[in-house]
């Protein structure tokens, strides 16, 4: 059984989450929080991420989650040269995340 380039490449939706909590600036415990898991999952979950898409670091995650996001008239507007700090922020202002508890 052979999986589709594709499928390869796409977020599976627990990265999509967490590449979302990410892009939102969450600390690593409060991600956890947030999903239900422990920090450790969380590190290992960040670590697959990076991996699959041969990233760095988290502000590369976030750029790969808005990119991926954004609707196709904002990824138009980049791919031409427009502003990418308006096309992130109207997309993170899309998405409302509720932080841990100190």
């Amino acid at each position: 059984m052979s999986r589709d380039l594709k499928d390869l490449i796409a977020p599976t939706p627990r990265e999509r989450e967490l590449m979302m909590l990410i892009a939102r600036g969450l600390q690593n415990k409060n991600i956890a929080y947030e999903l239900k898991i422990s920090e450790n999952t969380v590190r290992a979950h960040i670590g697959n991420i990076m991996r699959k898409y041969r990233l760095q670091n988290r502000t590369q995650v976030a750029i790969i989650y808005a990119l991926h996001t954004a609707p196709p008239s904002l990824r138009r507007d980049l791919a031409n040269g427009g502003d990418y700090a308006t096309a992130t922020a109207q997309v993170l202002a899309r998405t409302r995340v509720p932080t841990a508890p100190d």
